[in-house]
């Protein structure tokens, strides 16, 4: 079978899930192309040695401009089922040209005109636990959703914590700057702790705030490797993320974006805490005096966090999803 990835290219959540369901799949023989943008193609362009699109979008822009190129992109593969991540925009595209889909994501929404796109999805794999579950679960799709677990790659816990801190915003833009400014220096009287900081293009700007203790990475690949060992990490609340480090068993303080910004990594963030993996607190509250709070409750062992138990199960349950989307889909097809 011809499946097609259209994965979202806003960060590297997205992309690191995939992939790991891409590889499984083609493990099974089947054909397996990846199409994503932005940030996302500059991950998968790293580790990703298979069939990979550039879809040439921006991380944000017009419904037109995405249209056509996404149109234009499932006419040339011709696939026989898409794997949609987040991509709303696809679904009546696949659902017109008699293509079945699987919509992953990590959130839903019951607006009329979301709820609109998601009904066109043959099914909804949800990479993430019902436990807590803050996001509204809408009647009119509740049949097509399935809960599969969050869908991460972790290396081996060392055992071993290392007196370092991890700063990072996951792909950073100019928006971050009060949050690495207000976090580099509540930590500062940390200097027990190396403080290393996930700032990509923004560490130019960043480094007046440099000491002996404080270390800038652009690149993000060495980020599972340096947070397997770490003390805390201090970070947006991107899904992905969040999961990594709760299966990791490394605590974190998650201050997500604004709402205006990202709505959605609020809700992460909320339920991660009421799961009792992070601690958290919103923009409008990021204090360095409060960050420096809920720092050293967590290094001095006063504060203590869930770990997840993460088996790598959910790989194979998302597989499940896909096939069975693709396998309903033809079933409904009239003869």
């Amino acid at each position: 079978m011809k499946i097609l990835f259209i994965s979202r290219g806003n960060g590297f959540g997205h992309a690191k899930r995939d992939l790991l369901v891409a590889e499984r799949l083609i493990q099974l023989n089947h054909e397996v192309i990846i199409a994503s943008y932005s940030s996302g193609l500059q991950y998968l362009r790293r580790v990703y040695s298979g069939d990979l699109i550039d879809l040439e979008l921006p991380s944000a822009g017009s419904s037109a401009e995405r249209l056509f190129k996404l149109l234009d992109l499932i006419r040339r593969t011709q696939p026989d089922g898409i794997v949609v991540d987040e991509e709303l925009l696809v679904l009546p595209m696949a659902r017109s040209l008699g293509i079945p889909t699987c919509f992953i994501t990590n959130w839903l929404e019951d607006d009329r005109e979301t709820l609109g796109f998601l009904q066109m999805a043959d099914q909804i794999a949800i990479v993430d636990i019902q436990e807590s579950w803050m996001f509204p679960i809408p009647v009119s799709i509740q049949d097509k959703i399935r809960f599969v677990g969050p869908v991460v790659e972790v290396p081996e816990a060392t055992g071993i914590k290392e007196k370092k801190i991890i700063i990072t915003s996951g792909s950073a833009t100019i928006v971050d700057v009060p949050f690495f400014t207000k976090t580099i220096a509540a930590l500062k009287d940390e200097q027990a702790y190396v403080k290393v900081v996930y700032s990509g293009t923004l560490t130019k700007s960043l480094q007046r705030l440099e000491d002996e203790t404080t270390r800038f990475v652009t690149d993000p690949g060495s980020f599972l490797d340096e947070v397997r060992n770490s003390s805390l990490v201090v970070c947006r609340g991107g899904h992905t993320t969040l999961w990594e480090l709760a299966s990791l068993g490394i605590p974190a303080i998650a201050i997500p974006r604004k709402e205006e910004v990202n709505p959605s990594n609020i809700v992460y963030a909320k339920q991660m805490g009421a799961r009792g993996y992070i601690r958290w607190l919103q923009e409008a509250d990021m204090d360095s005096s409060l960050i420096a709070s809920y720092a050293n409750g967590i290094l001095s062992g006063q504060d203590q966090l869930q770990t997840y138990a993460y088996d790598g199960t959910a790989v194979d349950h998302l597989i499940s999803c896909v096939l069975e989307s693709f396998s309903l889909h033809n079933e409904e097809k009239p003869l």
